[in-house]
């Protein structure tokens, strides 16, 4: 076999198989598998995302950087998708309070754990303890 088209075969090989896999690319793609199994009823669907998560951990070798960008970046579209509002880390303690209760009052029923993760993930952000105070009692005053 000629030397140029046998490196052909094995970068295509490697490129199949996932040992160059793209970290982003992986995360749409279960992203839009996530969005799909959402809003269909046929359990088939939302399966093949566990399955295609499997094979992302695998591909990427768990514990890798690619590993923990593909999370990451899975974990915002989850996020996304349950309603999750992201958090803004350049935010002071009044616009985090101000955040957390706009959630809460542009909310339904249903998004209101989305405002529940938000105000724990602001609060866990604050390390000075009087500050953390003011924004528990504050946030949790606007629900």
């Amino acid at each position: 076999m000629k030397p140029k088209i046998f490196l052909t075969l094995t970068l295509s090989l490697l490129i199949h198989f996932g040992i160059f896999a793209n970290p982003e690319t992986k995360a749409n793609e279960l992203c839009e598998c996530l969005k799909k199994g959402k809003t269909t009823e046929n359990a088939a669907d939302k399966k093949s995302c566990l399955s295609l998560r499997e094979k992302h951990v695998s591909d990427l070798k768990k514990g890798s950087k690619s590993y923990e960008s593909y999370l990451l970046s899975v974990q915002k579209c989850e996020q996304s998708l349950a309603g999750t509002p992201e958090i803004n880390s350049n935010l002071n303690t009044k616009e985090k309070i101000s955040a957390v209760c706009d959630c809460f009052q542009k909310s339904n029923k249903q998004s209101r754990m989305g405002c529940f993760k938000l105000q724990s993930d602001y609060g866990k952000t604050i390390s000075d303890p009087e500050e953390k105070k003011e924004f528990n009692l504050s946030s949790g005053s606007c629900e």
